[in-house]
């Protein structure tokens, strides 16, 4: 059911982004989006480490990073990086804090990539930038590998803060917190409704390409 609300909330928000601009309901929903997708993301990255399909997982993101990449710029009308490069980053990052390497080299290279990550968005715009990498990557260690929906909640007000007083980010992104409430509340009943591995990797590029051709359909 999570990942049927992300991809709902996405679908909201991008409706919002593309055909009904005035209407700004849609893009407050759509705050929900992005950390709903980080918390699947960081579940999909400890499962298939567990089940030992990491590569695949990550080969599927790289997939629908590269696939995304012109309905983004499409829709965005400026030459940008989509999402997927926000969880490849993020994804990178876990990899490497969940290796077996040196615990401060550990942190050197993840604060490299972070490092990395903010400066290539100061060059060329990807999705979120590290707002969204470190949003994933507390999620995997605050909702995922352990159950802290206050810290992760304190966490993700603290970066809302963070990013309103120092890094170009839209007031309302301060719905996003509410995620991690809908996130606690359909955990228990995340296998009642499941979204199909194909469904949740093609609904990203397929529902940009829709909107698009909608939204060039219409009359302005």
């Amino acid at each position: 059911m999570i990942k049927l609300l992300a991809l709902l909330t996405m679908l909201i928000d991008h409706i919002g982004v593309i055909l009904l601009k005035e209407i700004i309901i849609f893009r407050l929903i759509g705050r929900l989006a992005m950390p709903l997708y980080a918390y699947c993301i960081a579940r999909g990255f400890y499962f298939s480490k567990q089940h030992g399909t990491l590569k695949k997982y990550i080969s599927n993101i790289l997939a629908l990073t590269l696939i995304s990449e012109i309905p983004y710029c499409l829709i965005v009308q400026y030459p940008a990086i989509n999402i997927g490069f926000t969880w490849l980053s993020a994804i990178t990052i876990l990899f490497v804090l969940e290796s077996n390497m040196d615990r401060p080299k550990k942190y050197l290279v993840a604060w490299f990539i972070v490092v990395f990550a903010y400066g290539l968005d100061r060059i060329i715009s990807f999705d979120y930038g590290v707002y969204g990498v470190i949003t994933a990557v507390a999620m995997y260690y605050l909702m995922v590998k352990q159950e802290s929906p206050v810290m992760m909640f304190i966490v993700s007000i603290s970066l809302w803060i963070f990013y309103i007083l120092f890094m170009n980010i839209s007031f309302e992104q301060i719905y996003a917190v509410f995620a991690v409430l809908f996130i606690v509340l359909l955990n228990p009943f995340d296998d009642v409704i499941k979204v199909p591995k194909r469904v949740y990797y093609w609904f990203y590029p397929l529902h940009m390409m829709i909107l698009l051709f909608i939204g060039r359909m219409l009359p302005k």
